[in-house]
């Protein structure tokens, strides 16, 4: 499967400036269950935690259920302290992972 996620953020900030972060993943987020018309069923498959580390520190643990939309959007903020790269990670069930970087510069 294809994993596409997109990162906004600002690629500069100012010390101690707060910065908005907004991801926006395309996943199926299919809750399973449903008959796959031969007899079984389909079974669960979300992405069911993304964290985001900056600078090697966490910063954000969003775990995910079933009630989660398809196309999960998060919004949240965090300070700008270093210059560091941002690493989101994305956990699927099964135990697929994808990670994305991006890099933010203080100035």
């Amino acid at each position: 499967m294809s994993f596409n996620a997109r990162i906004t953020m600002p690629t500069e900030a100012r010390a101690g400036e707060i910065v908005e972060i907004k991801v926006l993943t395309r996943h199926p987020m299919d809750r399973g269950g449903q008959s796959d018309g031969k007899g079984g069923t389909v079974p669960r498959k979300i992405l069911n935690r993304l964290t985001a580390t900056y600078a090697g520190e966490p910063i954000l643990r969003f775990d995910m259920h079933t009630g989660v939309a398809a196309n999960p959007f998060v919004s949240f903020t965090t300070r700008a302290v270093a210059t560091g790269d941002i690493v989101f990670e994305w956990r699927e069930d099964g135990g697929a992972t994808y990670t994305r970087t991006a890099r933010l510069t203080v100035t």
